[in-house]
């Protein structure tokens, strides 16, 4: 299995947001981090799918 796969995704990490702006970005963080996370499950559940070489 490929080493990348198993690095965490980079989610939102700074403050608490304080303005809608602040928020905004916090939350365009999270998405980016969760659509990271969820490629990476769907490539690791294709790897594991995949019968084994012999």
């Amino acid at each position: 299995m490929p080493s990348d796969l198993l690095q965490p995704c980079p989610g939102y990490q700074g403050p608490t947001p304080r303005s809608e702006g602040q928020l905004s970005d916090a939350l365009i963080a999270e998405l980016r981090g969760r659509s990271c996370a969820n490629a990476k499950l769907a490539t690791v559940e294709e790897i594991l799918a995949a019968p084994a070489a012999q």
